[in-house]
């Protein structure tokens, strides 16, 4: 990096004109990368080779802006400014500048160095009628090299001082589309497209595409205009807009705006736009696309109005945690007249219908079998009018306007507006997917572009304990605590925490129960009553985000010091006494640093678990002995095994915080617990099954209804094969 001191002589004037001499220049720092060089010559060319301080091992390229001085000696009659890319890995002082061109020149750089500020003020007293040209030239060049704030802020200096001010900008606002709507009054601002240059956070090149308007209030000294700016690269806010920079004959003007600026909404710049209209004048394409720009969405739904035989309705639009929306409803298009359907939120937007899956909408055909506009229209074969799709990329955040596009024809467009939820509950989700037929391809598709997609994004928060009671519970100095994974079933709970009480074994262990908000009031009346006559220490809390027992057992991973933690999902009891020293001999046996599950059968003694190993293929995990009788396991001896069980499991709290708790894109507990067994597994932890220890389960998961289940288990299969599935072949 080239050191320019600029500073140096901060209490010293800066040099207030150009120097005459031929060996000395003024040094203008832009930033730590460039430098304006001005100085004068006899001739120069439009590029030469420059040597910092003399040194050949110091040589750059720089561009040079011209121009021939009025009544110069012939030594001095070219003014120049090179414009010298200075990229050094070193810090230099920079004192002075050799130029090639023909001989080499030596200018000594003048002390200290100028401000671009008054480097204008030089170059306009220099330059004269030909300051436009040259601030042009300089402004190119100062953009050529990419952006930068002080590059920027040069380039806007530069332009200012060589713009007059040729109008206001006076009301403006965004499209959807990202054009910028300005309106305002101006003496040379031309008609239909002016390039131009704007200021704003930093600056860039435009365009202008404008009509003018006469204004009565204006006195024959200007006329009003309607304007839409847009930029290649990126979108200018108009909150953020400060000046418009536009060449004409006579050198540069600028739009600048108004203090009392007015800032239209989103919504509102169309209809700000039709009334402008009628009193417009340019060329037929500016007002034809000025035309279709008052056409654009206004926060009206006007698909229902369409003439032709479409329609649109919505089931349900929500923004996931982690980025996306998701989007559900019907479109009854009989005809397939529809071109395209747009899903529009701020300024993101994408196609939507070329992707989303259709499912079965019977009842939208009932609906619409009576009415006029799509009578005989409508294949009674076909029922598939609702749709499902999850849309990455797509924010509906800062109460954006949200909303479909629809192109009907070339030259019809249509709008739908869309209400976004914030959240969506696991029944929601139920419900929202439950047309779906588990078996079908459909599903298949489903959730391989949007369901499963929609599932990884999603970022939902950990779960927050907001309630904790106590009844004679105390951790202090206690090695484990025993967690029950508590849902809203008070009987339940009930049960599960009696058997403890009377079991030997678990009875002195402090109990953690973990319940969702939800069901607090439900159980926690049934809670104290049996720790009181029982006489047992439990410790009742309720949290946030609980939908299933891993979230439960998450929660009071921080409500205990204990270093052990026994976790028991409600529900799964002991057959036989024993079960909690033999699990915990085994985990002492590893020394602590293993998670070990017992085997777990159904009350018809078929087995629920028996340890998770590779599959036949050795690229996935499976279940072993799943709905096997049990006696096809005795005598089997304690295995290291690809995945344990958390519904009853003993495992150290330590590791479990380290590897960040369990996953929460998974809508079962199965494959939930299998990721966070393979996360422990990698971290250092394996998982052993113990088969000697027989805990039974209760399968109650047919309330939950067949279909449903065996879609969840479709989704969260599709999410763990695509999270997991190239490490588990590393594995094998």
């Amino acid at each position: 990096m080239v050191h320019l001191d600029p500073a140096a002589g901060a209490a010293k004037k800066e040099p207030a004109c150009l120097p005459l001499c031929g060996e000395k220049a003024l040094v203008t720092p832009i930033g730590e990368d460039l430098a304006l060089i001005t100085g004068v010559a006899d001739a120069m060319p439009d590029s030469v080779q420059v040597l910092l301080n003399g040194d050949p091992s110091m040589t750059m390229t720089a561009s040079v802006i011209t121009w021939k001085r009025n009544n110069a000696p012939a030594e001095a009659r070219i003014g120049f400014v090179a414009v010298l890319p200075i990229r050094l890995q070193t810090k230099v002082r920079l004192t002075s500048v050799v130029i090639r061109h023909g001989h080499p020149f030596r200018y000594a750089l003048v002390r200290p160095a100028v401000s671009v500020t008054s480097l204008v003020k030089v170059i306009v007293e220099d330059t004269g009628d030909s300051f436009g040209e040259v601030s042009n030239a300089i402004v190119q060049a100062l953009a050529s090299g990419g952006g930068g704030a002080k590059r920027s802020a040069a380039a806007i200096a530069v332009l200012t001082a060589s713009a007059r001010t040729d109008g206001w900008v006076e009301v403006m606002g965004s499209l959807d589309t990202g054009e910028v709507f300005l309106q305002g009054w101006a003496h040379s601002l031309p008609d239909d497209v002016t390039h131009v240059i704007v200021s704003h956070d930093g600056f860039g090149p435009a365009e202008i595409r404008s009509a003018g308007v006469e204004r009565t209030d204006l006195g024959g000294q200007g006329r009003g205009f309607v304007a839409l700016l847009s930029t290649a690269n990126g979108t200018v806010l108009p909150e953020k807009l400060q000046k418009v920079f536009f060449r004409t004959k006579d050198g540069w003007r600028t739009l600048d705006v108004y203090e009392r600026k007015v800032l239209l909404p989103t919504t509102d710049v169309p209809a700000h736009i039709r009334e402008g209209i009628p009193r417009a004048n340019a060329s037929q394409e500016t007002m034809s696309i000025l035309r279709r720009a008052g056409e654009r969405f206004d926060g009206r739904d006007t698909v229902s109005h369409l003439k032709q035989p479409v329609r649109m309705g919505m089931d349900m639009v929500v923004e996931i945690p982690g980025g996306g929306l998701l989007v559900a409803g019907w479109m009854l298009d009989p005809e397939g007249l529809v071109e395209s359907v747009m899903l529009r939120a701020g300024g993101g937007s994408t196609r939507v219908d070329n992707a989303w899956t259709r499912l079965p909408r019977p009842d939208v055909s009932a609906a619409f079998a009576g009415n006029e506009l799509f009578a005989g229209r409508m294949d009674p074969q076909r029922h598939d009018h609702g749709f499902l799709a999850f849309v990455p990329g797509v924010s509906a955040a800062g109460d954006v306007p949200v909303y479909f596009e629809f192109e009907v024809d070339p030259d019809s467009i249509a709008f739908y507006p869309l209400q976004v939820m914030r959240a969506m509950s696991r029944r929601t989700l139920e419900r929202l997917v439950s047309p779906l037929d588990p078996r079908t391809a459909a599903a298949a598709i489903a959730i391989e572009r949007h369901i499963g997609p929609m599932m990884q994004a999603t970022e939902h928060p950990a779960p927050r304990i907001v309630e904790t009671r106590d009844f004679g519970f105390d951790d202090a100095g206690a090695a484990k605590a025993l967690v029950v994974g508590a849902g809203a079933d008070a009987e339940e709970i009930g049960v599960t925490l009696s058997l403890l009480a009377l079991d030997p074994e678990a009875r002195d262990i402090p109990v953690i129960i973990s319940a969702p908000i939800e069901a607090f009031g439900t159980i926690a009346a049934e809670v104290e009553r049996l720790a009181r006559f029982y006489h047992v220490g439990v410790r009742l809390i309720a949290s946030e985000g609980v939908q299933d027992s891993c979230d439960s057992f998450e929660a009071a991973v921080h409500a205990t010091k204990a270093d052990t933690l026994v976790f028991l999902s409600a529900g799964v009891l002991p057959r036989r006494s024993g079960w909690l020293s033999g699990l915990e001999r085994a985990y002492r046996k590893r020394g602590g640093k293993a998670l070990v599950s017992p085997t777990i059968v159904f009350e018809d003694d078929s087995i629920c678990f028996a340890g998770t190993m590779l599959d036949e293929s050795g690229r996935g995990l499976s279940d072993r002995y799943l709905g096997y009788p049990r006696d096809v396991i005795r005598g089997a001896e304690a295995s290291e095994v690809m995945a344990g069980t958390t519904t009853c499991c003993i495992v150290s709290r330590k590791v479990i915080e380290a590897a960040g708790g369990f996953a929460r894109s998974y809508l079962g507990t199965s494959d939930k617990g299998r990721d966070l067994c393979l996360k422990l597994r990698l971290a250092g932890t394996p998982s052993v099954w113990l088969p000697d220890v027989e805990m039974v389960s209760a399968d109650n998961t047919a309330s939950a209804g067949l279909p449903w289940r065996r879609l969840a288990q479709r989704i969260d299969r599709w999410s763990f094969d695509r999270k997991w599935s190239l490490l588990i072949n590393n594995m094998n």
